[in-house]
């Protein structure tokens, strides 16, 4: 398998058949060969192939090409980044076993499926809306916010959507109102999102109100260090609480 090496030019040179000289050559993928076209004689074997390989390894694969060389995009809302692995489900009594694995699978990510279910309602009404997505971001982030505090448990999960786009509306400088989201989510009354706005509301400020506690309790600790008296600590405690409940500590 010895093969020759002339010079084309300065800078290339051309492969030549040590067998017969010639220079026409063909390479067997499936092999990893190149094979003289003249003689047959293999001039290199197993060989790296660096063409590009288009396959994501996924069930939908077989129905026809993917031209995807990556995995989907993380997604920061989710518990692992959306970038855990999954269990493929088969068709017929061979997939028994798995499809019982699955089941126990989405048992165990309910949070992950909301995420996901969520994302798809946010991002489809946000272009019906022609928000950006910035927005779509922003009310994403107001629904993990809710769904782990379980603000809003038995409401309509549409309604939340719509209030949670609304509240990213607003954060972002490009409000919509209750008519306009309504319009795009006809299943959605404006009483249904203003209840769920009053939720939301009421959630961020308790959030508010308990950092605001915690802060306070800080500079206590910190007053405390410095050797002052326990009364006077206990006062000034209340005192910076009482400030950063009214925003006037921070200024």
């Amino acid at each position: 398998m010895d093969t020759l090496y002339v010079p084309v030019g300065a800078l290339r040179q051309e492969r030549v058949c040590a067998d017969c000289g010639g220079r026409d050559f063909v390479e067997d993928h499936a092999a990893g060969d190149i094979v003289c076209k003249g003689c047959g004689l293999v001039a290199e074997a197993h060989i790296i192939d660096e063409r590009s390989e288009w396959r994501t390894f996924g069930d939908k694969e077989k129905e026809g090409d993917d031209p995807s060389r990556v995995g989907g995009a993380s997604n920061p809302f989710m518990n692992d980044g959306g970038l855990s692995t999954g269990i493929g489900k088969l068709p017929g009594a061979a997939g028994g076993q798995y499809n019982a694995l699955l089941r126990l699978h989405n048992r165990q990510n309910v949070s992950d499926r909301a995420m996901q279910t969520a994302s798809r309602e946010v991002s489809a009404t946000c272009e019906r809306l022609r928000m950006t997505d910035a927005v779509r971001n922003s009310a994403l982030e107001t629904y993990k916010d809710v769904h782990d505090a379980k603000a809003l448990k038995g409401r309509t999960l549409k309604a939340v959507y719509a209030a949670c786009i609304f509240v990213a509306g607003k954060r972002e400088g490009t409000p919509r109102t209750f008519k306009e989201i309504c319009a795009v989510m006809p299943d959605v009354s404006k009483v249904d999102i203003g209840r769920c706005f009053t939720a939301i509301d009421r959630m961020y400020k308790k959030q508010l109100q308990w950092k605001a506690v915690q802060q306070g309790k800080d500079l206590a600790g910190a007053v405390a260090l410095e050797g002052a008296r326990p009364v006077a600590t206990a006062g000034m405690a209340t005192a910076a609480t009482d400030l950063i409940v009214s925003g006037q500590l921070n200024k």
